[in-house]
This record gives C-alpha cells, sequence and structure tokens, in this order.
C-alpha cells in the first residue's frame, strides 16, 4: 500500500496544484478556524464571567483545565480510530461534537457546569486538528508539503484572532452567550460542505478493497488518467498501533518531539488563556486588552505562513523551528521586563506570537509528514495529544501564579523557559537513518516510488 500512495504523491508532484487540492486547503483551513475559535474563545469571555458569576478570576482555572484535558483525551483517542476507520468520517464526527457543544456552553449558568460541557466539547476539537492535518499532508504535494500542512494548521491561529476582534466587538452589546452562538453555529453551516467534497484518507482508500469505487472517485478529481501501480509490500505491520511510534528507529525523535510539544504548548496556552487578564491588571483596557492578545494571534498566523514557506526551502526544518522557539523566549522576556511601555509591551507580543505559534505550527506541519501513512494521524494526534499534558499545565500554573500575586515581569520570565526548552528539543529531532538522510522527511516522501510505465501523462 504504501508504494501506492508514494507513487500517488510522486505524481502529485509533478503536476501543477489543482482546485481539487486548493479546495480541500480551504475547507480544512475554514475548519480550523472554527476549531482555533471554540479553543480560544474561554480567555475572552472569562474576565466577564468572572464579575458576572461574582467568582475569582482564579477559580476558572478548573474550567481552561477541563477544556484542555478534553483535547488531550479528543487526540490521543480519536486520532487511533481516524487511521483505522478513515478520517474523513472521523473529522466529521469530532465537527458536530465540538459545535454542538460549544452552543450549549452558552446555557452554563455556573462554573462546574460550563467546566463539564467544555471537557466534552475538547474531545471533539481535539480530534479535529491532527486529523485535519493528517488529511491534508496525504494531498499535498511534496515540494509544498510543510507550507500546506502548516496552512491548514495556521486556521486554528487565526480562528483565536478573530475571536478577539469579535468579543471586542458583539460582546458588551449581545453578552458573552453570543461568543459561544457564534462558535457553534459556524461549523454547523460549514458541515455541508465537509461532507461533499471532502476526500478520505490516502491510506484509508487505498486499504480498504470496498471502496473501490469512492478511490476511483478522488483519482478521476486529483489524477485524471492516473492508474496505482499493484501493490508491494514493504515487510512493516500495515495495522494501526501507537507502538508504530517507536519502532523502525522512531523511539528517540518521537521523545524530542512530545518534548517540543509539551514546552511550546505550556507556553502558548498559559498566554492565549492568561493574557488578556494580566495585561487588564497593568493597566490595560478591556477592549485593549483583548486586542492584544488578537495581535498575538494574528502575527502568529502571519509567522505559521513566512516559517512554513521558508521550511520547506531550506535543509533542516527542525533548526529554523528550533531557532524560532529561542527567539520567542527572548521576546516573552522582553514583554515582562518592558510592560511599562504599552507600545514596546504590543510589539514583543507580536513577536513571541509570531515566533511561537508560527514556530509550533511549522513543526506540527513537519511532523504530519514524518511518520508512515498508515499511523499519520496517529502519530500528530499523539504528539499534540501528549503536548496538551503542557497545555493543560500552562493555565493551571498561570492560575497559581496569579494567586500568589507573583508581579507580571516574574510571571513572563517564567514564561520564557519552557519556550526556549521547546526549541532546545526540536533541533534533536533527526528521522531514523534506515528511513532517510533528511532531517524530519517522512518514509513516503523520502523513498523513491516505483515508476508506473504508460500511466502518467507528461506535464511542462
Amino acid at each position: 500500500m504504501n508504494n501506492q500512495i508514494d507513487a500517488f504523491r510522486a505524481a502529485l508532484d509533478q503536476r501543477p496544484l489543482s482546485r481539487h487540492q486548493i479546495q480541500t486547503l480551504v475547507l480544512l483551513v475554514l475548519l480550523l478556524i472554527c476549531d482555533g475559535y471554540d479553543a480560544q474563545l474561554l480567555g475572552f469571555v472569562v474576565p466577564t464571567l468572572a464579575q458576572e458569576w461574582e467568582t475569582p478570576k482564579a477559580a476558572f482555572g478548573i474550567v481552561f483545565t477541563c477544556n484542555l484535558l478534553g483535547l488531550t483525551v479528543g487526540s490521543l483517542l480519536l486520532t487511533p480510530l481516524a487511521d483505522r476507520f478513515g478520517i474523513r468520517k472521523t473529522l466529521l464526527t469530532c465537527v458536530l461534537l465540538f459545535s454542538g457543544l460549544t452552543l450549549l456552553s452558552a446555557w452554563a449558568d455556573d462554573i462546574y457546569t460550563l467546566a463539564a460541557i467544555r471537557f466534552l466539547c475538547g474531545i471533539g476539537m481535539g480530534g479535529a486538528m491532527p486529523s485535519a492535518m493528517a488529511l491534508m499532508a496525504d494531498y499535498s504535494p511534496p515540494r509544498m508539503k510543510t507550507f500546506f500542512v502548516t496552512m491548514a494548521a495556521a486556521g486554528f491561529a487565526f480562528g483565536g484572532a478573530v475571536g478577539g476582534f469579535i468579543a471586542a466587538g458583539i460582546m458588551q452589546t449581545y453578552g458573552w452567550h453570543s461568543i459561544f452562538i457564534v462558535g457553534g453555529v459556524a461549523p454547523l453551516l460549514l458541515m455541508p460542505f465537509l461532507y461533499l467534497w471532502l476526500p478520505e484518507s490516502l491510506s484509508r482508500l487505498f486499504r480498504a478493497k470496498h471502496l473501490c469505487d469512492a478511490l476511483g472517485a478522488m483519482l478521476d478529481k486529483f489524477l485524471p488518467q492516473w492508474t496505482p501501480p499493484a501493490p508491494v509490500s514493504d515487510g512493516k505491520p500495515q495495522k494501526v498501533t501507537i507502538v508504530d511510534l517507536f519502532r523502525y528507529g522512531y523511539l528517540k525523535p518521537t521523545i524530542f518531539i512530545w518534548g517540543s510539544c509539551i514546552a511550546s504548548f505550556t507556553v502558548l496556552y498559559f498566554t492565549v488563556s492568561w493574557l488578556p487578564t494580566l495585561l487588564r491588571d497593568t493597566g490595560f483596557s478591556s477592549g485593549a486588552a483583548s486586542l492584544t492578545t488578537s495581535a498575538f494571534l494574528a502575527s502568529g498566523t502571519l509567522g505559521a505562513v513566512s516559517l512554513s514557506y521558508l521550511a520547506d526551502k531550506v535543509k533542516s526544518k527542525v533548526w529554523l523551528v528550533g531557532k524560532v522557539m529561542v527567539i520567542c523566549g527572548i521576546a516573552t522576556a522582553v514583554v515582562g521586563l518592558e510592560h511599562g511601555n504599552p507600545t514596546l509591551t504590543v510589539l514583543a507580543v507580536m513577536v513571541a506570537g509570531f515566533c511561537l505559534i508560527g514556530g509550533s505550527l511549522t513543526l506540527n506541519g513537519v511532523i504530519s509528514n514524518f511518520y508512515p501513512p498508515h499511523v499519520r494521524a496517529t502519530g500528530v494526534g499523539w504528539a499534540l495529544g501528549v503536548g496538551r499534558l503542557g497545555a493543560i499545565a500552562g493555565p493551571l500554573v498561570g492560575a497559581m501564579l496569579i494567586a500568589m500575586h507573583i508581579p507580571f515581569v516574574g510571571v513572563m520570565l517564567l514564561a520564557a523557559i519552557p519556550a526556549v526548552l521547546s526549541g532546545i528539543f526540536a533541533m534533536n529531532i533527526a528521522s531514523p537513518k534506515s528511513v532517510s538522510s533528511e532531517n524530519t522527511a517522512p518514509v513516503s516522501d523520502t523513498v523513491e516510488p516505483p515508476k508506473v510505465q504508460n500511466s502518467q501523462p507528461k506535464y511542462p
């Protein structure tokens, strides 16, 4: 099966981008915009909820934690199902789950009800992002593999940025309920288009004999007049198993991938969860704090675009990511040291967002192309799922530091540490020597595919 996928992607690489590839990218970007909006909206409504419910801000740490715990469970449990039963079916289920529960969040009336709903909602969100990235990796041309996957994932950061602008624009008029309603309705409106136009994962199409018609329809769209070669067994198991993430030389790089994800998620989710509150405590107005956080997320989207494009041009993608994460740590420290200067604070926040979100999403793009096709969604899902241990720790540590009345400068200096650690871990990621001589190159993109005689038309 792997040789068929290799040949398919090699054929994609020889042709211009097709309308169906762009369509798939646009659908996944829109989906992850909704996912990112829903994942980040708590940071924008918590200050208002704390006043309305007369609850200390630090008490909302349990809501953030339950939401992120759900994201972790979704990443760890749903992505192996995606590799086994198909990414498309799993993805559609995840969208229905998190959209419905986000709507339900608008009717929560206490902190514990909100925490329970956000945990269940997080399961859907946690399964959606790695599944979408793995699907985009299947249909992206190898020459643009990191760029395409990172562009899809950048929708997540852009969705969070949109949340800040929506919060600043409608919350004072329509209340905090409106933020959840928008987050639930938007993905439901997208569902018919996902159902009609989203393709199935390549490993599922080439593996399942009863999907011959679906495979033929997909090939007619993406590679007309192309015929796949006969399947050739490579001697490796095709059954989806988490153990494969540690076999065939993948043990050491998997550990470094997980370490980098844990560290980057710690500082990322600490920032998006508590930055609006911390900025308000330093003298920023509620609107200015929300807009500054949105600027953090928007600059991260720009960072994802720039760094993912550059990653496909440089020799070592992981060294690029590592250096960018170290710069993020420096910028995070500057936010704390220069918080008395609003202009410099906002600029440092934007630099931190560019490096942190851009670097993290580019790393995610690299991971999406790192593992063999039959465990690709599992590899991405477990990297993001284990990484969310840091996402859970970030808001909790933030709540603890706020409760301890640690000065803003001290909080930001502590936040800079995991950013630097993430960069160090990323620089040590390397593909198994038996697989590839190039850092972070996947099996399917480095092994020369079998040649298909008289089946591929030539393109200039």
